[in-house]
């Protein structure tokens, strides 16, 4: 038994000395900092043994990958009810279409909302026939990608500065009561049309349910949501997470006293490093995707160039709540709660000493799930107590493989025969 604890001790020491060097970023306009992401954009970091390289994509924006591959591209910005402007990113057609494609036709609307700590690179940076976003826009739909705030596109408020610890006071909560309803309200406004197709991955259902139970006036929005390894309750973690969920606590003591407001974002000290070794050898190479697997999962079929991409772009940044919201839920013994501020702090919020349980009978929105018996994060337990609760399941599917990754939703080399192109079945026709 002391050999678990001495793990789990050594794991979350490392993770909060991540958390403390990512807190001392290097600040935006430093021109030391400006000259060496040129100098790696120019050389893709200096190569210990020569042997790895890079891919370009590694270093680009996503705006930057969607034109690199020739898609139109619109960049739009939301304002929620609470005042964060977040950035949406719109490819409205597909390469293939011609230039002078009438404006006036109504296509069907995709809207894809990412996970954890992420942004939209995750639809985007995978080989075009491989990647949901390129697909979908091939297929003849107009798709519209989410970036929740504090993520390295969403970290603007029309009051609150980013440096402040308020600009990070939010939770699972404010990204399903206000970033959803006000992106998804955008686009309607913006296309004319009535209704969205929603696809979620992972942390990106969770907050669909939160929005539907929050403001249910958002499933009558919604004409399918399909959720690709959802999380919601967390009863099981087969990762690294299962021995660092158990030290929640400490870890919100050294937040509070190194006043953490950004957690984890990609310009951090930590994610620089890890950017470093993964692309200075071939044993930084593995050792990059070694730690993909204890986070992600086994895969079998990763595209190990993605893994130097997802270095580039993961973790995004966000607010330390999200991740202590997913390990509450876990220690709670696996259920889909509100962000629970202590007995007190519960009752100034919500006038019970517990927080309230989320009701997935009021998600009234057709949903289809797609999940992987192996994959760590969204476990068939859990699977099978969301479909169980629904109020509208119209489908749970799994990924017909013997392994499959919670990772491998986005950088499996099989994703889109096994995930993307059954998921083009459920939705509807583009035209």
């Amino acid at each position: 038994m002391a050999t678990p604890i001495v793990i789990a001790n050594t794991v979350v020491t490392v993770l909060l000395t991540l958390m403390v060097l990512n807190h001392f970023q290097i600040v935006e306009y430093d021109p030391i900092d400006m000259a060496v992401n040129e100098f790696q954009r120019r050389v893709y970091y200096s190569q210990i043994d020569g042997s790895v390289m890079a891919p370009p994509e590694t270093f680009m924006t996503v705006p930057e990958i969607i034109q690199n591959r020739g898609y139109p591209l619109e960049i739009h910005n939301v304002v929620t009810e609470d005042g964060y402007i977040l950035e949406l990113h719109r490819i409205p057609k597909s390469i293939n279409e011609p230039a002078d494609t009438t404006e006036n036709i109504k296509k069907k609307v995709v809207f894809l909302q990412h996970g954890i700590f992420a942004t939209d690179f995750v639809w985007a940076s995978g080989p075009s026939n491989s990647s949901l976003a390129y697909i979908l826009a091939d297929h003849g739909y107009d798709v519209w990608m989410g970036n929740s705030r504090g993520n390295t596109y969403s970290r603007k408020h029309k009051t609150l500065n980013p440096d402040s610890e308020k600009f990070w006071d939010f939770t699972w909560e404010e990204l399903g009561q206000y970033d959803l309803p006000a992106s998804i309200d955008y686009i309607l406004k913006t296309t004319g049309q009535e209704k969205v197709s929603y696809v979620g991955y992972s942390l990106g259902c969770a907050i669909f349910f939160v929005g539907a139970n929050l403001k249910p006036d958002l499933n009558d929005k919604i004409d399918v949501m399909i959720g690709l390894a959802p999380t919601s309750t967390v009863q099981v973690l087969n990762n690294v997470f299962k021995l660092i969920a158990p030290l929640s606590n400490p870890l919100r003591y050294v937040l509070r006293w190194t006043r953490t407001g950004l957690f984890l974002p990609s310009d951090g000290i930590s994610s620089r490093l890890l950017r470093f070794i993964c692309n200075s050898s071939q044993i930084g190479s593995a050792t990059c995707q070694t730690v993909n697997y204890y986070i992600f999962g086994y895969s079998e079929t990763t595209n190990t160039s993605l893994v130097h991409v997802l270095c580039g772009h993961y973790p995004a940044g966000g607010s330390p709540k999200t991740m202590l919201q997913f390990f509450d839920n876990y220690n709670s013994g696996g259920n889909f709660t509100r962000f629970d501020y202590g007995e007190t702090g519960n009752l100034e919020r919500y006038g019970t000493t517990e927080a309230p349980k989320y009701q997935m009978e009021l998600v009234t929105a057709p949903v289809y799930l797609i999940w992987s018996k192996t994959d760590p994060v969204s476990t068939p337990q859990d699977i099978e107590w969301l479909a169980t609760r629904l109020g509208n399941l119209k489908g749970s599917v799994k990924v017909d493989a013997p392994v499959f990754s919670h990772g491998d939703f986005f950088m499996s080399t099989q994703v889109s025969k096994l995930v993307y192109h059954p998921l083009l079945k459920m939705l509807p026709p583009p035209f």
